[in-house]
């Protein structure tokens, strides 16, 4: 199996913010991340297969960045992530947005042949969520 990585860069605020939990609660759980605040975030989509002996590449990658770009990057881009349709009801953390866009972007991959088996999404470049198939 051979497994092709793109990288995908978009600026968004949000906000952590749970409406189960007390305002107290709110601040102790999420700190300062519970006032909007911003990230450049870092995305990067990894699908795999195996070569076409026609073609010599089991993805074309300019049809992975257009799915990825139309789906994720657009909506996302220089918005508030909260308000973002895609996002909708989710406490915006890595976690759940890694979740959503796993969602949003599989079958539109699986249609053109990819297999997605991993989303990387980083707020810093000190922290980031790995999301994989098993």
């Amino acid at each position: 199996m051979m497994y092709l990585t793109r990288r995908f860069a978009f600026s968004a605020s949000h906000r952590l913010h749970s409406e189960v939990l007390a305002a107290n609660e709110n601040a102790c759980t999420y700190g300062v991340c519970e006032n909007i605040h911003g990230h450049n975030y870092r995305l990067e989509v990894t699908v795999a297969g195996k070569p076409d002996p026609k073609t010599g590449f089991f993805c074309n990658v300019m049809e992975l960045h257009r799915i990825v770009h139309e789906l994720v990057v657009v909506p996302c881009d220089h918005r508030y992530l909260n308000d973002v349709p895609l996002f909708a009801g989710a406490i915006t953390t890595m976690e759940s947005l890694a979740e959503r866009m796993w969602a949003a972007i599989t079958p539109a991959l699986a249609a053109k042949g990819m297999t997605l088996t991993e989303v990387l999404l980083a707020e810093t470049d000190e922290h980031w969520v790995r999301l994989r198939t098993d």
